[in-house]
């Protein structure tokens, strides 16, 4: 399986040198929603045993399982605990419960996790500078089917030119080495696998609006993304703080691990951005639309 549909999205060097080269659709885009029903259909039918879905409780994640059980795909839903991210997780069991859906659980013992080395093993493998990520690719290489997780969407920040860009992170990107590294059958972007999903979060009236700052003092998309993912839907989707998972362990004596402050000390070779201007990654995906 493509870990992006004709691997459409292309990062290549490390820290100053990251660049992510992009493909335009070769469609006319629908509507965000229209183009992830798409995606998901193309994983079902690329799918081998069980799809299964890391779901963190995540916004992201909770729209992918919304999609999903629109569809009525059968799906296995994953939750990690770690002791320290059950204020992210409380949303995935407070969902699951509602929907009487049965989560597959799986315990990492966080702690350990650090001081075994396994953490700065796999941030090192994959040339990850943010050590909050390989947990969650630990995570994706205990299960053996067809894994997909709610990553995020196309991402925008403001920048100090007061214009708005596109930014593909090295970070996010070091996901596709471990999924190709480590034999992970599935997508770890399925909120981005298509270039008809960039193209139509882009164009999606919500974010047209921010990034011509319709919305004064916005950050960037996570505050605005919720109504793209409610947009000709009727999830209803409620708006929270986007979180990474690991707030708690940066408030306890694990985060002052000497192998959780060697990865943060990797930022300055394996920690770029290739920023796209707003306007004019939007002409250039552009280019065969009607």
């Amino acid at each position: 399986m493509q870990l992006t549909y004709n691997n459409y999205l292309r990062g290549s060097g490390h820290g100053s040198t990251w660049q992510v080269d992009i493909d335009a659709p070769t469609k006319t885009v629908r509507s965000y929603y229209e183009e992830t029903v798409t995606a998901a259909e193309m994983i079902w039918a690329q799918k081998t045993g069980k799809l299964q879905l890391c779901y963190s409780g995540g916004l992201d994640s909770e729209y992918v399982l919304s999609v999903l059980m629109k569809l009525g795909m059968e799906v296995e839903v994953v939750i990690m605990n770690t002791a320290y991210n059950h204020h992210e997780t409380k949303y995935a069991y407070k969902f699951c419960d509602a929907h009487n859906i049965t989560p597959t659980v799986i315990e990492l013992d966080y702690d350990n996790f650090i001081k075994s080395g396994k953490m700065i093993e796999i941030a090192e493998s994959i040339q990850c500078a943010a050590w909050q990520i390989p947990a969650n690719m630990w995570l994706a290489g205990q299960l053996d089917g067809t894994v997909i997780t709610g990553n995020d969407p196309p991402h925008m920040i403001l920048k100090a030119d007061n214009q708005w860009y596109l930014d593909e992170e090295e970070i996010i990107h070091s996901q596709f080495t471990y999924w190709k590294k480590y034999g992970i059958y599935g997508t770890p972007f399925l909120l981005s696998y298509t270039p008809e999903q960039m193209l139509s979060f882009l164009v999606d009236p919500t974010i047209e609006k921010l990034a011509n700052h319709g919305f004064p003092g916005k950050l960037g998309t996570n505050s605005s993304k919720v109504h793209v993912f409610n947009n000709g839907t009727d999830f209803n989707l409620e708006q929270r703080v986007k979180q990474h998972g690991y707030e708690m362990v940066e408030k306890n004596e694990i985060f002052n691990h000497p192998d959780i402050q060697t990865v943060m000390s990797w930022k300055d070779k394996w920690l770029g951005s290739s920023d796209h201007q707003y306007h004019q990654i939007v002409k250039q995906l552009s280019i065969h639309q009607g």
